[in-house]
């Protein structure tokens, strides 16, 4: 045998198992690409107008915030887009909007660590707010990172905003 058939069968033979070695990588890495499971919550746009139990705000709302609080009344405007279910997974986004009647005693466990009062007026967003919880007393303000906290002290009033997309 020459040379060059010698070279054409060992580059044929490196070939096939280059391709018996890629294949079955490639078919699974495009599989777990494909695959329908996602991490965190469902994506969601929804008011609390959909619910009208009290119980039942509280149960949705905790499947999109990170924190457990006690209401006494619950309006809420969430919109959530879950980004990890693709081929590439992505950050979600989402902005979670709500307003409270809590206890009295609760009204500081709202009020982000560390953070002082701003000198701001109601945001925009406070009014479009679904429900009848009165918001115009609402005169503390806070704002960390893409999170808004109004505090009504007198009524126990608290109206927060989460947000992936800060303003």
């Amino acid at each position: 045998m020459t040379l060059n058939v010698l070279l054409l069968k060992s580059h044929s033979l490196m070939n096939q198992t280059v391709r018996r070695m890629l294949v079955p990588l490639l078919t699974s890495i495009v599989l777990m690409g494909c695959s329908s499971s996602q991490s965190g919550p469902a994506s969601v746009t929804e008011t609390s107008v959909a619910r009208a139990e009290l119980t039942d705000r509280i149960q949705f709302i905790e499947k999109y915030v990170t924190f457990r609080r006690t209401y006494e009344k619950l309006d809420y405007d969430i919109m959530y887009q879950n980004n990890g279910g693709g081929m590439v997974p992505a950050p979600s986004d989402w902005d979670i909007q709500l307003i409270a009647v809590v206890p009295e005693t609760e009204i500081d466990d709202w009020v982000p660590a560390n953070v002082q009062k701003s000198d701001v007026s109601a945001p925009e967003w406070l009014e479009g707010l679904p429900g009848e919880i009165e918001r115009h007393g609402i005169a503390e303000w806070y704002r960390k990172s893409g999170t808004t906290v109004g505090v009504d002290r007198e009524r126990s009033i608290v109206a927060y905003r989460s947000t992936s997309t800060p303003d």
